[in-house]
């Protein structure tokens, strides 16, 4: 797959998890592909994807701070991590 069907896949994968909609998150289609994740209209931060890892950089950071290889560790670590309140 590709990096747009990844994000799309991940995108899918966060919007059907009702546990981040009951907190207030959603998460949409960024300018540049990625994957943001906003609550309530804040952003958190945004998923990229390039070269068959996921990339996750929070809001005003330069450079990413988690990197994975799986679908499914990206949607723990948003449940887990950055949901996290």
């Amino acid at each position: 797959m590709g990096a747009n069907q990844q994000s799309t896949a991940l995108r899918e994968a966060l919007e059907a998890h009702e546990t981040l909609k009951l907190r207030g998150f959603t998460a949409s289609c960024g300018p540049t592909g990625g994957v943001v994740i906003d609550r309530w209209s804040h952003v958190r931060g945004i998923w990229h994807f390039h070269v068959h890892s996921y990339f996750w950089t929070p809001a005003g950071y330069n450079e990413p701070i988690f990197r994975t290889e799986l679908l499914e560790d990206a949607i723990a670590y948003t449940l887990d991590t950055i949901s996290r309140l």
